[in-house]
């Protein structure tokens, strides 16, 4: 991780009030039509984020979180194994941000483990639920 990023805690926060919370920081992030099943893009050498504006609220939130730890790490790849490791990291520190361990255990006992339904009580995407449950599984000793 880069040692002068720092991301604020963002979890509670929907993606207007993560846009404002943002500002300080050393990026920009801009709104903008990205090609089909691109939901958004870090430039690490422009220091810039774009997310498609075609989204909902919802996934705009996760996405914006999910380029900001790209860029709290400084990554500047996402081909090959390298960039494959760093979608990785991504993904599963993305989760971890969002989503709050007994939040995360209450919407399951609540919707019956459905995580189309947990994300909704979540603000999340079904994505990021999956992800969650991955890392939960990682942590499992075998």
């Amino acid at each position: 991780m880069n040692e002068s990023r720092v991301l604020p805690d963002l979890s509670r926060l929907t993606y207007g009030q993560m846009r404002n919370a943002i500002l300080g920081l050393d990026v920009c992030v801009c709104s903008a039509l990205l090609p089909d099943r691109t939901y958004g893009l870090y430039d690490e050498s422009k220091r810039l984020i774009l997310i498609d504006r075609r989204m909902t609220y919802t996934r705009k939130r996760c996405t914006l979180m999910h380029e900001l730890v790209h860029w709290l790490h400084g990554d500047q790849t996402c081909t090959g194994v390298i960039g494959n490791r760093f979608e990785r990291r991504t993904r599963l520190e993305t989760a971890r941000r969002l989503i709050s361990p007994l939040e995360y255990a209450t919407a399951e006992t609540i919707w019956d483990g459905k995580p189309g339904l947990i994300a909704g009580e979540l603000n999340v995407t079904q994505e990021i639920v999956e992800d969650y449950r991955s890392m939960l599984h990682d942590m499992i000793p075998a």
